[in-house]
């Protein structure tokens, strides 16, 4: 089948920030079910498990999606990182990371723009990397850094605003 490009993309307005204010994780359990409109921008999401927040400060978490293309054999696929940093050292956070450790997870990234993106929507997404530190010098980090990583067919969806406040965030 050929594909057949019909659009461009515009260098649009100067009007956008950086970084992500929030992520919101839930347990992946395959059943969640999705309606896209004609842009591909999810409108409804049921079957998810609740939601939590997790809270970033300025120019510290991260959203980046690469895309893995192989001319040779002929597939694509996106792998969405979700990186995130958590201020100081407690127990119920070593608890909580050994939890999104064990699991699989589905993650909405709310960008600086209040974008919602949609993390591991069929395969799911699982935790890849994490370090907690105490730091050395007074104003080093004490606290946690962690890596979720998801691998789609296709780039991560935009979630509308209405199908992310019909869902169960804590």
């Amino acid at each position: 089948m050929s594909c057949i490009l019909d659009n461009g993309i515009s260098l649009g307005c100067k009007d956008s920030l950086g970084g992500i204010k929030e992520a919101y994780i839930a347990s992946f359990n395959g059943g969640e079910a999705y309606t896209l409109d004609a842009d591909g921008i999810i409108t409804a999401m049921t079957g998810t498990e609740d939601f939590f927040t997790f809270e970033q400060r300025n120019e510290q978490g991260e959203f980046v999606q690469t895309g893995n293309h192989s001319v040779e054999n002929g597939t694509n696929f996106w792998e969405q990182v979700v990186s995130l940093i958590f201020t100081k050292n407690d127990a119920t956070d070593r608890n909580t990371l050994k939890v999104l450790a064990q699991s699989t997870l589905l993650v909405i990234v709310k960008d600086q723009n209040d974008a919602y993106w949609l993390v591991g929507k069929t395969n799911g997404a699982d935790l890849t990397a994490s370090s907690q530190s105490a730091g050395k010098a007074y104003g080093d980090l004490n606290g946690t850094t962690i890596s979720i990583t998801g691998k789609e067919a296709e780039p991560a969806f935009i979630v509308s605003d209405s199908a992310f406040a019909s869902l169960p965030v804590t």
